[in-house]
Protein backbone atom coordinates (compact mmCIF):
# COMPACT_ATOMS: atom_id res chain seq x y z
CA UNK A 1 0.00 0.00 0.00
CA UNK A 2 1.52 3.36 -1.00
CA UNK A 3 1.79 6.43 1.25
CA UNK A 4 -1.19 8.16 -0.40
CA UNK A 5 -3.42 5.16 0.26
CA UNK A 6 -2.23 4.92 3.87
CA UNK A 7 -2.92 8.64 4.38
CA UNK A 8 -6.37 8.37 2.80
CA UNK A 9 -7.22 5.39 5.01
CA UNK A 10 -6.08 7.25 8.12
CA UNK A 11 -8.18 10.29 7.23
CA UNK A 12 -11.22 8.07 6.66
CA UNK A 13 -10.71 6.50 10.09
CA UNK A 14 -10.46 9.98 11.65
CA UNK A 15 -13.67 11.12 9.96
CA UNK A 16 -15.57 8.06 11.17
CA UNK A 17 -14.16 8.29 14.68
CA UNK A 18 -14.82 12.03 14.84
CA UNK A 19 -18.48 11.39 14.12
CA UNK A 20 -18.54 8.66 16.75
CA UNK A 21 -16.76 10.98 19.18
CA UNK A 22 -19.41 13.68 18.73
CA UNK A 23 -22.18 11.13 19.30
CA UNK A 24 -20.41 9.87 22.43
CA UNK A 25 -19.95 13.45 23.64
CA UNK A 26 -23.64 14.30 23.16
CA UNK A 27 -24.77 11.09 24.86
CA UNK A 28 -22.36 11.57 27.76
CA UNK A 29 -23.38 15.22 28.22
CA UNK A 30 -27.05 14.20 28.27
CA UNK A 31 -26.26 11.54 30.87
CA UNK A 32 -24.31 14.06 32.94
CA UNK A 33 -27.23 16.51 32.82
CA UNK A 34 -29.67 13.81 33.91
CA UNK A 35 -27.39 12.57 36.68
CA UNK A 36 -25.18 15.45 37.90
CA UNK A 37 -24.04 13.60 41.03
CA UNK A 38 -22.61 10.78 38.94
CA UNK A 39 -20.94 13.29 36.63
CA UNK A 40 -19.32 15.03 39.60
CA UNK A 41 -17.78 11.77 40.78
CA UNK A 42 -16.86 10.52 37.31
CA UNK A 43 -13.27 9.24 36.84
CA UNK A 44 -12.63 11.77 34.07
CA UNK A 45 -10.36 14.70 34.89
CA UNK A 46 -11.01 18.35 34.09
CA UNK A 47 -8.19 20.89 33.98
CA UNK A 48 -8.62 24.65 33.99
CA UNK A 49 -5.76 25.00 31.51
CA UNK A 50 -6.72 22.07 29.29
CA UNK A 51 -6.74 22.56 25.51
CA UNK A 52 -9.30 20.52 23.58
CA UNK A 53 -7.71 19.16 20.40
CA UNK A 54 -9.78 20.12 17.39
CA UNK A 55 -12.07 22.20 19.60
CA UNK A 56 -14.03 19.12 20.70
CA UNK A 57 -14.78 18.86 24.42
CA UNK A 58 -14.33 15.30 25.74
CA UNK A 59 -17.43 13.87 27.43
CA UNK A 60 -17.48 13.78 31.21
CA UNK A 61 -18.44 10.10 31.35
CA UNK A 62 -16.27 7.95 29.06
CA UNK A 63 -17.05 4.24 28.66
CA UNK A 64 -16.00 2.35 31.78
CA UNK A 65 -14.68 -0.62 29.78
CA UNK A 66 -12.60 -0.69 26.60
CA UNK A 67 -14.26 -2.08 23.48
CA UNK A 68 -13.30 -5.48 22.18
CA UNK A 69 -10.09 -5.26 20.20
CA UNK A 70 -8.67 -7.03 17.19
CA UNK A 71 -5.29 -7.64 15.62
CA UNK A 72 -5.50 -4.61 13.32
CA UNK A 73 -5.95 -2.10 16.16
CA UNK A 74 -2.22 -1.28 16.69
CA UNK A 75 -1.76 -0.50 12.98
CA UNK A 76 -4.85 1.71 12.93
CA UNK A 77 -3.62 3.40 16.12
CA UNK A 78 -0.26 4.05 14.48
CA UNK A 79 -2.02 5.86 11.64
CA UNK A 80 -3.99 8.01 14.08
CA UNK A 81 -0.83 8.73 16.11
CA UNK A 82 0.81 10.16 12.98
CA UNK A 83 -2.22 11.93 11.49
CA UNK A 84 -3.07 13.67 14.78
CA UNK A 85 0.55 14.95 14.92
CA UNK A 86 1.30 13.06 18.16
CA UNK A 87 4.78 12.39 16.78
CA UNK A 88 5.32 16.16 16.57
CA UNK A 89 5.93 16.09 20.33
CA UNK A 90 6.55 12.43 21.16
CA UNK A 91 8.71 11.52 18.18
CA UNK A 92 8.39 8.84 15.52
CA UNK A 93 7.41 5.53 17.05
CA UNK A 94 6.56 7.44 20.26
CA UNK A 95 10.17 7.06 21.40
CA UNK A 96 10.35 10.65 22.70
CA UNK A 97 11.42 14.03 21.37
CA UNK A 98 10.28 17.34 22.87
CA UNK A 99 7.75 15.33 24.84
CA UNK A 100 8.52 12.14 26.76
CA UNK A 101 8.79 8.66 25.33
CA UNK A 102 5.55 6.71 25.50
CA UNK A 103 7.14 3.30 24.96
CA UNK A 104 9.91 3.10 27.57
CA UNK A 105 7.66 1.70 30.31
CA UNK A 106 7.83 4.82 32.50
CA UNK A 107 4.66 6.80 33.09
CA UNK A 108 4.12 10.00 35.07
CA UNK A 109 0.37 9.48 35.40
CA UNK A 110 0.22 5.69 35.42
CA UNK A 111 0.86 3.11 32.73
CA UNK A 112 -2.20 0.86 33.00
CA UNK A 113 -4.26 0.87 29.83
CA UNK A 114 -7.07 2.79 31.52
CA UNK A 115 -4.61 5.38 32.88
CA UNK A 116 -3.01 5.96 29.48
CA UNK A 117 -6.51 6.29 28.03
CA UNK A 118 -7.32 8.99 30.61
CA UNK A 119 -4.15 10.92 29.73
CA UNK A 120 -5.00 11.00 26.02
CA UNK A 121 -8.77 11.41 26.39
CA UNK A 122 -8.69 14.28 28.92
CA UNK A 123 -5.18 15.68 28.40
CA UNK A 124 -2.61 16.57 31.03
CA UNK A 125 -0.99 19.75 32.32
CA UNK A 126 2.00 21.33 30.55
CA UNK A 127 0.85 20.96 26.97
CA UNK A 128 -0.88 17.60 26.47
CA UNK A 129 -4.18 18.35 24.65
CA UNK A 130 -7.39 16.40 25.29
CA UNK A 131 -8.26 14.24 22.30
CA UNK A 132 -11.46 12.66 23.60
CA UNK A 133 -13.70 15.18 21.90
CA UNK A 134 -12.23 14.72 18.43
CA UNK A 135 -11.38 11.00 18.43
CA UNK A 136 -13.96 9.60 20.82
CA UNK A 137 -13.25 6.68 23.10
CA UNK A 138 -12.77 4.19 20.27
CA UNK A 139 -10.10 6.31 18.58
CA UNK A 140 -8.23 6.88 21.83
CA UNK A 141 -8.27 3.15 22.54
CA UNK A 142 -6.67 2.52 19.15
CA UNK A 143 -3.78 4.79 20.08
CA UNK A 144 -3.45 3.12 23.50
CA UNK A 145 -3.22 -0.29 21.83
CA UNK A 146 -0.62 1.00 19.41
CA UNK A 147 1.53 2.36 22.25
CA UNK A 148 1.21 -0.84 24.27
CA UNK A 149 2.20 -2.95 21.26
CA UNK A 150 5.58 -1.22 21.00
CA UNK A 151 8.63 -3.01 22.44
CA UNK A 152 10.57 -1.25 25.20
CA UNK A 153 13.82 0.13 23.68
CA UNK A 154 17.03 -1.68 24.56
CA UNK A 155 18.53 1.57 25.87
CA UNK A 156 16.34 3.74 28.08
CA UNK A 157 17.76 7.13 29.20
CA UNK A 158 17.90 7.57 32.95
CA UNK A 159 17.70 11.37 32.84
CA UNK A 160 14.31 13.03 33.07
CA UNK A 161 13.41 14.57 29.70
CA UNK A 162 12.78 17.94 31.39
CA UNK A 163 16.34 17.88 32.77
CA UNK A 164 17.64 17.10 29.28
CA UNK A 165 15.71 20.08 27.97
CA UNK A 166 17.19 22.36 30.62
CA UNK A 167 20.72 21.26 29.77
CA UNK A 168 20.06 21.98 26.09
CA UNK A 169 19.39 25.67 26.78
CA UNK A 170 22.37 27.95 26.12
CA UNK A 171 24.14 28.99 29.30
CA UNK A 172 23.60 32.62 30.37
CA UNK A 173 26.55 34.97 30.14
CA UNK A 174 28.54 34.92 33.36
CA UNK A 175 28.36 38.05 35.49
CA UNK A 176 31.62 39.92 36.25
CA UNK A 177 33.28 38.98 39.50
CA UNK A 178 32.26 41.09 42.48
CA UNK A 179 34.91 39.79 44.89
CA UNK A 180 35.85 42.37 47.47
CA UNK A 181 32.81 44.54 46.84
CA UNK A 182 29.74 44.89 49.03
CA UNK A 183 27.11 42.25 48.36
CA UNK A 184 24.33 43.29 45.98
CA UNK A 185 20.70 42.15 45.95
CA UNK A 186 20.28 38.76 44.30
CA UNK A 187 19.41 39.09 40.62
CA UNK A 188 16.30 37.40 39.21
CA UNK A 189 16.75 33.88 37.84
CA UNK A 190 17.51 33.63 34.15
CA UNK A 191 14.15 33.56 32.27
CA UNK A 192 15.42 30.63 30.20
CA UNK A 193 15.19 28.37 33.23
CA UNK A 194 11.49 29.19 33.42
CA UNK A 195 10.99 27.95 29.85
CA UNK A 196 11.81 24.45 31.07
CA UNK A 197 10.04 24.89 34.41
CA UNK A 198 6.71 25.67 32.76
CA UNK A 199 7.02 23.30 29.80
CA UNK A 200 7.49 25.99 27.11
CA UNK A 201 10.31 24.08 25.45
CA UNK A 202 8.01 21.12 24.82
CA UNK A 203 6.67 23.11 21.85
CA UNK A 204 9.15 25.95 21.23
CA UNK A 205 12.87 26.47 20.64
CA UNK A 206 14.89 29.65 20.23
CA UNK A 207 15.86 29.28 16.58
CA UNK A 208 13.63 26.62 15.01
CA UNK A 209 9.98 25.63 14.78
CA UNK A 210 9.06 22.62 16.89
CA UNK A 211 5.30 22.28 17.43
CA UNK A 212 4.90 26.02 17.86
CA UNK A 213 6.96 28.81 16.31
CA UNK A 214 10.56 29.62 17.19
CA UNK A 215 10.95 32.38 19.76
CA UNK A 216 13.09 34.20 17.19
CA UNK A 217 10.19 34.17 14.70
CA UNK A 218 7.79 35.46 17.35
CA UNK A 219 10.16 38.33 18.16
CA UNK A 220 10.58 39.20 14.46
CA UNK A 221 6.83 39.11 13.78
CA UNK A 222 6.00 41.54 16.59
CA UNK A 223 9.10 43.72 16.48
CA UNK A 224 8.44 47.38 17.35
CA UNK A 225 4.67 46.91 17.70
CA UNK A 226 3.19 49.06 20.43
CA UNK A 227 1.58 47.17 23.32
CA UNK A 228 2.48 43.78 21.90
CA UNK A 229 3.92 42.54 25.20
CA UNK A 230 0.48 42.69 26.84
CA UNK A 231 -1.05 40.90 23.86
CA UNK A 232 1.48 38.08 24.03
CA UNK A 233 1.18 37.79 27.80
CA UNK A 234 -2.57 37.31 27.39
CA UNK A 235 -1.94 34.70 24.70
CA UNK A 236 0.41 32.76 26.98
CA UNK A 237 -2.09 32.87 29.85
CA UNK A 238 -5.24 32.07 27.85
CA UNK A 239 -3.98 30.03 24.90
CA UNK A 240 -5.31 30.24 21.37
CA UNK A 241 -4.87 29.10 17.78
CA UNK A 242 -4.80 30.38 14.22
CA UNK A 243 -1.85 32.81 14.23
CA UNK A 244 0.89 30.23 13.61
CA UNK A 245 -1.22 27.37 12.26
CA UNK A 246 -4.04 25.13 13.43
CA UNK A 247 -2.29 23.42 16.37
CA UNK A 248 -3.61 25.11 19.53
CA UNK A 249 -1.46 26.95 22.05
CA UNK A 250 -2.33 25.55 25.50
CA UNK A 251 -3.46 27.98 28.17
CA UNK A 252 -0.98 28.55 31.01
CA UNK A 253 -3.21 30.10 33.64
CA UNK A 254 -1.20 28.56 36.49
CA UNK A 255 1.95 30.52 35.58
CA UNK A 256 2.24 33.68 37.74
CA UNK A 257 1.64 36.91 35.84
CA UNK A 258 5.06 38.29 36.84
CA UNK A 259 6.82 35.27 35.35
CA UNK A 260 4.75 35.39 32.15
CA UNK A 261 5.80 39.03 31.83
CA UNK A 262 9.44 38.10 32.38
CA UNK A 263 9.35 35.34 29.75
CA UNK A 264 7.60 37.51 27.14
CA UNK A 265 9.98 40.40 27.77
CA UNK A 266 12.94 38.05 27.29
CA UNK A 267 11.51 36.78 23.98
CA UNK A 268 10.99 40.30 22.67
CA UNK A 269 14.23 41.91 23.85
CA UNK A 270 16.96 39.37 24.59
CA UNK A 271 20.01 39.29 22.30
CA UNK A 272 19.98 35.49 22.74
CA UNK A 273 16.75 35.44 20.74
CA UNK A 274 17.55 38.11 18.17
CA UNK A 275 21.12 37.00 17.30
Amino acid sequence: MNRRAVFSSAMLVIAVLSGCGKQQTAAADAEAAANPEAAASAPGMRYEARVNAGGGTPPALPPSQPPAGNASDPKAGEGLFASMNCDGCHGGGATGWEGPSLVDGRWRYGGADEEVFQSIFYGRPKGMPAYGGVLGADGVWLIVRYLKSQPVPAVVPTTNYEDLAKSALPAPASAPSSAGTPSEPEQPADPRAKLAQYGCIACHAIDKKVVGPAFRDVAAKYQDQQGVAKTLEAKVKNGGAGVWGTIPMPANSAVPDAEVHEIVNWILTSPDVHN
